[in-house]
């Protein structure tokens, strides 16, 4: 592969533009989602999947998941939910229930110097 872009960064740190983005992108909405996707990926999504997923940070301390189709809501916040069984926790650690419905649910991560809201929203086709 030849990459050949002269507008690469070949530095050993980084500029003060990447900085700057890094301070805009790199919060714990987006370690939130991380952590999420993970756990999405390899479990639910595999199972019975969505027509498309779309996983975004509003803010710093909001993270939002959307799909379409594919698993139940109650389901994707259940095992999203931090859980204890005999000193083994899954789930997401530090992930509390904090509303859920039929079609959206809220759920609040305390992993994070600021707790942070993940805002889950399942579509129908």
């Amino acid at each position: 592969m030849n990459v050949s872009d002269n507008a690469i960064l070949v530095a050993d740190d980084l500029s003060d533009q990447e900085r700057t983005l890094l301070e805009l992108t790199a919060t714990p909405a987006a370690t939130l989602l991380g952590a999420v996707s993970m756990i999405l990926r390899t479990t639910l999504f595999s199972e019975d999947p969505a027509a498309w997923v779309d996983m975004w940070q509003a803010r710093p301390d909001l993270a939002r998941v959307e799909w379409m189709d594919g698993p139940e809501l109650t389901s994707v916040v259940a095992h999203l939910a931090a859980k204890d069984y005999e000193g083994t926790i899954e789930g997401v650690p530090g992930l509390r229930i904090t509303s859920c419905d039929d079609n959206s649910a809220k759920m609040l991560w305390l992993g994070a110097s600021t707790p942070v809201v993940l805002q889950l929203t399942r579509q129908l086709s």
